[in-house]
């Protein structure tokens, strides 16, 4: 195991507009993958599905619990330390902000209604938790709102998840928008990392739209040593609370470094090369 400590975390964030590709269960094998290096890892659960926060938290989060809804709202509806809504999850090495539907989606309505700061309610909020911290993992909603526009202003880099498909191809350049917006009145340091293909199986369709995606989708680079396979027994190990480098396949062990290549990207690992 490796060990880096910084003095200010890498704040990165997972987007994309779609649901179901994979991008929380990218967000827990990053996580993970960090956590095995001796990182400090903070995982923002900043999609009002919960769906991380289920997966992640040792305890359940339930309702009247503090989430990272609590320390977004505005200045006038007092919010919430960060550090107070932290908890531990079943990792260690990884603690969790946790989000619950309900208080997240009444929380983007009042930072909607503020009068100023709306972009940077998160920002604000995770600044004096940076130092504790070596990587901060932001896991968001499948839209391109206010809550996703709050992660970006927070973040050093983006990455987006997606599937070499048609939908993807046409997506991507929605989120460019988004992110170039970001880059241009909020948040100059923000830059793209790369996009992630998970779900991938191999069929010529894939094949072509991926061709597809790294043709029109110039804005970053497209991982493709990274791509993620469509294998049931990543989800399976997950949910059982294991991460891939304890799996009993060695598939899952080798698909394991994959993760941590890319973490190496935001945290560089001396026990990596590209």
């Amino acid at each position: 195991m490796t060990r880096r400590t910084l003095t200010r975390a890498r704040v990165v964030a997972a987007a994309m507009q779609k649901g179901g590709v994979g991008k929380t269960t990218t967000i827990l094998n990053l996580a993970r993958a960090a956590a095995t290096r001796g990182l400090r890892v903070l995982v923002i659960d900043f999609d009002p599905q919960g769906n991380t926060t289920t997966s992640l938290a040792l305890e359940p989060v339930e309702k009247g619990h503090l989430t990272i809804a609590d320390a977004i709202l505005p200045d006038d509806e007092e919010p919430e330390p960060l550090r107070d809504v932290i908890v531990k999850t079943i990792w260690p090495g990884v603690d969790l902000a946790p989000a619950l539907l309900k208080p997240l989606v009444k929380a983007e309505r009042l930072v909607t209604a503020a009068d100023h700061g709306r972009e940077q309610r998160l920002q604000v909020a995770l600044e004096p938790a940076l130092s504790d911290y070596d990587l901060v993992l932001i896991d968001n909603a499948p839209a391109l709102g206010l809550l996703l526009m709050n992660a970006l202003v927070a973040a050093d880099e983006v990455f987006a998840v997606a599937e070499a498909d048609e939908w993807s191809c046409d997506g991507l350049a929605e989120l460019a928008g988004t992110v170039a917006m970001a880059q241009k009145y909020y948040n100059s340091r923000l830059a793209w990392s790369g996009v992630l293909i998970s779900r991938w199986r191999g069929t010529k369709s894939e094949d072509y739209w991926l061709n597809e995606i790294r043709t029109k989708f110039r804005v970053a680079e497209v991982w493709v040593q990274d791509k993620i396979p469509l294998w049931n027994s990543i989800k399976t190990t997950l949910s059982a609370g294991k991460g891939l480098d304890e799996a009993k396949e060695a598939r899952l062990r080798v698909l394991a470094r994959s993760f941590r290549r890319i973490v190496a990207r935001w945290v560089p690992d001396e026990e990596l090369t590209f």
